[in-house]
């Protein structure tokens, strides 16, 4: 005798879902993105590396660096390794670059329910 099977999809508690894990993910790989590219960033009073955790928009998954000579830095010039050894010019590529398996482990945790 065939057995019938009824299934119902809850779409709305599915998009429900996605998004939360979405705007999770965000947050969490851009605040840990800013950590990782701030290691990179040239450095002479602190203040370019603080503007990034001022100005990114982590819900949005943006990154920004925001002070007047921001740009210049990223860019241009040769970095000074006396108060940071690890700076480098594009500090963010330098960051997406090293650490973008771990950006995807954690977006892989935010889906599978682990964080």
């Amino acid at each position: 005798m065939p057995v019938s099977i009824s299934i119902a999809l809850d779409k709305a508690a599915v998009a429900a879902k996605v998004a939360a894990d979405k705007k999770r993910a965000l947050i969490l790989v851009t605040n840990e993105f800013v950590k990782d590219a701030n290691y990179y960033c040239k450095e002479q009073t602190g203040e370019l590396e603080r503007s990034a955790l001022r100005a990114s928009n982590y819900e949005k998954g943006e990154a920004v660096w925001n002070t007047p000579y921001a740009k210049r830095q990223y860019y241009t010039g040769q970095p000074s390794h006396d108060k940071n050894p690890n700076a480098e010019i594009l500090w963010a590529h330098k960051a997406h670059a090293e650490h973008n398996a771990k950006y995807q482990g954690m977006i892989q945790d935010v889906v599978d329910g682990k964080v």
